[in-house]
């Protein structure tokens, strides 16, 4: 008898620990509560009430992971550069990290080791809903060499392509059918310079260069590789998607781009010294600047619905570039993704935590819109409102969970112009095609090296470019812009850039 009983204890035993050795998920139940360190974009709050909402979060997050969140943030000046720094460093404890392959440096940091590769199986173990809900394909776009190093933001509609938020009262007057070009732009400038002299019509600081990228995408259908930087230095154009060129290189294009600048600049579209520029946007909002030039998410979230509340006689609308050649490119996948750091001591925790952020309701929206009655409310439509006496220094939330949002848990804002987003998309919609180099893994830490003189160049030619800030002739100019290019080796990276793409 006390040999069966020993058996059976024997055996017991030995499936309670190869059960253990099997389920991390359960082992963790019966541990110690696990911190996970998730790393953010964004200023510090200093109102206490983002504190407030995770620890709200957390006692969901104790009771169905046995884990409580942390959240590292990385400020807005000079994020990047910090970004990089604080992963490469090693010295923060870090879990889950928020990344971009379009500004968060998203391939380099995963090539440099800053990443932790993840197989099917953790995913499918610990992340399951959210695995579940990733096509085969677009894990294939997540990642290199056969490993997998992000999780997509791939439930989730965002438009940040760029244009100009416009004054369209003033574009009637001015007997234009809208803006619907860049030689619209141009008459419409020409009309508020000669009717409107108190204007600025665009009282630009010189600084972005987005414009640049947003003609040579508008008078042909450029499609840039933005994994390469912010000037869309390279791409391929929609008739010919596999050949990788560079219009700031080669080609009529970005010629024209920099006579229209020097005569913007001498029409005087801007101020004569850059450096006298006002705020842009408080002067459109109060009638003293005829354009605004951002994205289509902050021209219907934003600038449209505050401009009906401070000159509700003016029409806003928006011209999108590449409106003239039906070019519109959707978001990649990987705008939004969430890795796992290199050095995280808990991976499978910070997966199940993300499993949970993404996909239980309750987490989804204490991290995206705060504790209800507080941060928000529901109106009768189910639409989000702000409750009486909110004020946003005292009462906003900052976590900016940019990196696995979802269209269905999204609470509509009852103060966003949805009638001017929904024809937007009808817009969009007719045109748009899908981020074409996910796949392509072309940020290889020897190509960012290489393409570290030629950003260099443009760095010191397209902002002067882009605002007519030189005194010899724009063909001259470009031409010299050119020279330094090839002499920084646009040439050989381009040649390079060609191999890769015919490679995969």
């Amino acid at each position: 008898m006390k040999k069966r009983v020993f058996a059976v204890l024997l055996i017991c035993a030995l499936v309670m620990t190869c059960f253990a050795c099997d389920n991390r998920a359960d082992e963790y139940s019966i541990n110690s509560v696990v911190t996970i360190t998730y790393l953010t974009i964004g200023d510090k709050p200093s109102n206490g009430q983002s504190e407030k909402v995770i620890e709200k979060l957390n006692t969901i997050l104790r009771k169905k992971a046995n884990a409580q969140l942390d959240v590292y943030y990385v400020g807005w000046d000079d994020y990047l550069a910090n970004y990089d720094k604080v992963l490469s460093s090693g010295e923060v404890n870090l879990d889950l990290v928020a990344t971009s392959s379009d500004w968060l440096d998203a391939w380099p940091n995963a090539i440099g080791g800053n990443f932790m590769p993840l197989t099917e199986d953790m995913l499918s173990k610990y992340c399951p809903l959210t695995y579940n809900c990733v096509s085969k394909e677009q894990w294939q776009k997540c990642s290199y060499q056969g490993k997998i190093y992000f999780i997509p933001e791939n439930e989730f509609t965002q438009w940040v392509n760029h244009g100009f938020i416009y004054r369209k009262d003033i574009a009637d007057k001015a007997g234009l059918n809208g803006v619907s070009s860049w030689k619209d732009l141009d008459a419409y400038f020409r009309y508020v310079k000669e009717e409107y002299p108190n204007m600025v019509p665009w009282d630009a600081n010189g600084t972005s260069t987005i414009g640049t990228l947003g003609y040579l995408m508008s008078v042909r259908k450029f499609v840039p590789i933005y994994e390469l930087g912010t000037y869309g230095i390279w791409g391929a154009y929609q008739e010919d998607p596999r050949k990788i060129v560079s219009p700031y290189f080669e080609g009529d294009e970005f010629v024209e781009y920099a006579k229209l600048m020097k005569e913007w600049k001498e029409l005087g579209v801007w101020r004569d010294k850059l450096s006298d520029a006002e705020d842009n946007d408080e002067e459109f909002y109060s009638g003293m600047s005829a354009v605004i030039q951002h994205h289509t998410q902050n021209y219907y979230t934003i600038i449209k619905p505050r401009m009906e509340v401070m000159l509700p006689d003016a029409d806003v609308d928006f011209y999108w570039f590449g409106k003239e050649s039906g070019n519109v490119v959707k978001n990649s996948i990987l705008h939004g993704a969430m890795a796992i750091y290199a050095g995280s001591k808990n991976p499978e925790k910070a997966l199940m935590v993300y499993d949970l952020l993404r996909n239980d309701r309750e987490c989804y929206d204490l991290i995206h819109y705060g504790i209800e009655g507080e941060q928000y409310e529901k109106n009768s439509e189910g639409m989000l409102e702000r409750p009486s006496g909110y004020n946003a220094d005292r009462d906003s939330i900052l976590l900016n969970f940019w990196w696995g949002r979802r269209d269905e848990y999204e609470i509509k804002d009852a103060t966003y112009s949805w009638e001017d987003y929904y024809k937007l998309m009808d817009e969009y919609e007719k045109y748009a095609i899908d981020y074409p180099w996910d796949s392509v893994p072309f940020a290889s830490s020897d190509i960012l090296d290489e393409i570290r003189p030629i950003i260099e160049v443009c760095n010191k030619y397209v902002p002067k470019i882009a605002y007519g800030q030189y005194d010899v002739t724009p063909e001259e100019e470009v031409a010299e812009f050119r020279t330094a290019l090839k002499n920084a080796g646009i040439e050989t990276v381009t040649r390079k850039l060609q191999i890769i793409c015919n490679s995969h």
